[in-house]
């Protein structure tokens, strides 16, 4: 993974063993978002994504304390998203903020890469607990996707499902553990 970070902007770039396409449908289907990004530890409950310029782009979580929405400036399907990331934090010590989110998707050698542009922070400290955030979020899709490898299909509302109709991934360990991960057992 590369990253590349000054005082207000955060870059990474991570290459997946998928085509761009698919790449782009885990970032961007509402079902599959839920399976691998937990921003923070929360489980993302509803997802409101309108793939167009102007569009929202809404996020609510399981844990009411976290709220992310904005809008589209620019959306190109398998190139390039554009949009504005809200973030409304209640009961942290964090506080909210915006910036811009640019996320360009590229065809590659054996797959596809994703580089994200985080534009914004006002906050050394927080520039860099965005890219750590960045870092285990982008762990989390590549980890999503080689789970869901060649045994996805597609069900008719486009959510992709196992073949035996349970999700691709299984979240029980924790944050971006995978089931091999998981603790078992009690202390």
């Amino acid at each position: 993974m590369e990253t590349k970070q000054n005082e207000n902007t955060v870059e990474l770039s991570k290459d997946f063993s998928v085509p761009v396409e698919r790449l782009f449908q885990a970032w961007t289907e509402p079902e599959e978002l839920k399976q691998w990004w937990h921003p923070m530890d929360n489980t993302l409950e509803n997802v409101i994504n309108e793939l167009h310029e102007g569009g929202l782009v809404e996020y609510n979580f399981k844990d009411k304390n976290l709220k992310i929405s904005g809008n589209y400036q620019e959306v190109s399907p398998n190139e390039k998203l554009v949009y504005s990331w809200n973030w409304e934090l209640t009961d942290s010590k964090l506080h909210n903020a915006s910036y811009t989110l640019t996320i360009t998707f590229e065809s590659a050698e054996g797959g596809s890469r994703l580089h994200v542009k985080q534009e914004g922070s006002s906050e050394y400290e927080a520039t860099q607990s965005l890219e750590e955030g960045w870092k285990n979020g982008l762990d989390d899709l590549d980890a999503y996707l080689s789970q869901s490898g060649d045994t996805t299909q597609s069900n008719d509302s486009g959510n992709s499902k196992l073949e035996d109709g349970n999700s691709m991934y299984d979240r029980s360990g924790g944050y971006g553990e995978s089931p091999e991960q998981a603790k078992v057992g009690g202390g």
